[in-house]
């Protein structure tokens, strides 16, 4: 073998050893997942159970039912009368780990329209407490989707805001 060839088969195999060295520690760019944006916190599907109670009115949640309970009242010869929600949990969304959104297709209600999907908001629960709002308009109808798909898209954390008008404080 002759020292030229020699050599050019050395200079060669360091060439590529040099090439392939190069090319370890380089990141190889892919397309972006979810369109560049964070993929959403894992959901859980936590259901905030039990019978919740403040001064006016009551939610009682089990894992796969749903009720609202508030006696009538009467205020300056105005007579009100019980409101009443009762349901079925279809769906539970986290939006932290002590917030989130419940989907409760209604069964029987006084306030909304029967078979039509509500969202149920929660935040701040503890062992004991929990805020609570099912999501109203602001002219105080009920916020109502007509099916799961438009209710998972309709009842999000980014529409808390707009859905919630005030949050009733509730102990266990």
């Amino acid at each position: 073998m002759s020292l030229f060839r020699f050599f050019a088969r050395k200079i060669f195999a360091l060439i590529v050893l040099f090439t392939a060295v190069s090319f370890i520690g380089c990141q190889i760019e892919t397309e972006p997942k979810n369109n560049g944006f964070e993929s959403e916190p894992e959901n859980t599907g936590f259901i905030p159970v039990g019978e919740w109670l403040s001064d006016y009115d009551k939610y009682t949640i089990t894992n796969e039912t749903f009720e609202y309970f508030m006696a009538g009242s009467e205020d300056n010869g105005v007579t009100y009368p019980d409101t009443r929600i009762k349901g079925s949990i279809e769906k539970a969304v986290d939006f932290t780990t002590n917030a989130g959104a419940l989907i409760v297709k209604t069964t029987e209600t006084t306030v909304s329209t029967p078979g039509m999907y509500i969202g149920v908001y929660y935040k701040d629960i503890t062992t004991s407490s929990i805020k609570i709002s099912t999501g109203i308009n602001p002219d105080y109808s009920t916020v109502e989707a007509v099916s799961l798909s438009d209710a998972l898209l309709l009842f999000t954390v980014d529409n808390a805001d707009t859905h919630v008008q005030m949050w009733g404080s509730y102990t266990k």
